[in-house]
């Protein structure tokens, strides 16, 4: 209602799309792990190497966001050692604590104060197909998949 008045460049930046956002949305996979009928743990994952491809680029690795909010005991500074990442059996070769001011943080989906977040870097891989494998101890681990886009011609 109050836009009607307003000059054309003020509501297109208003209505704006968010490409990042959207993208994000679409790679990420969420999953809950459940026992004896009570969630214990609720795990988002988002492929970063198809959000930001010139940053995280598949020949460099392949990229995950990853949040985690349990019933655990999450330490802030450090990573804890009842969490585990693998990809396609494979551990990470790099996870880098995530915090709210991050700039990462504001810009994926599915953030909350209560998650603890994570960016886990992985081996390059030949695939078109990625099996995330996340566990948290005493829990049976879960798998996300992710697929690598199709080359357009």
């Amino acid at each position: 209602m109050f836009l009607g008045c307003s000059s054309k460049p003020c509501t297109q930046n208003i209505l704006k799309p968010d490409i990042i956002y959207e993208k994000a949305l679409v790679n990420t996979r969420e999953v809950q792990i459940i026992k004896s009928l009570e969630t214990k743990a609720s795990i988002n994952a988002t492929l970063l190497n198809e959000v930001f491809a010139e940053r995280y680029p598949y020949k460099k690795g392949v990229y995950f966001f990853i949040g985690v909010i349990t019933d655990r005991k999450m330490p802030e500074d450090k990573f804890p050692d009842f969490l585990h990442f693998k990809l396609d059996g494979s551990p990470a070769l790099n996870i880098e604590p995530i915090r709210r001011g991050d700039e990462l943080y504001s810009l994926m989906p599915s953030v909350n104060r209560w998650g603890r977040y994570y960016v886990a870097e992985f081996a390059p891989q030949n695939g078109r197909i990625f099996k995330l494998t996340i566990g948290i101890d005493p829990y049976d681990p879960v798998v996300l998949t992710f697929q690598r886009p199709t080359p357009r011609r």
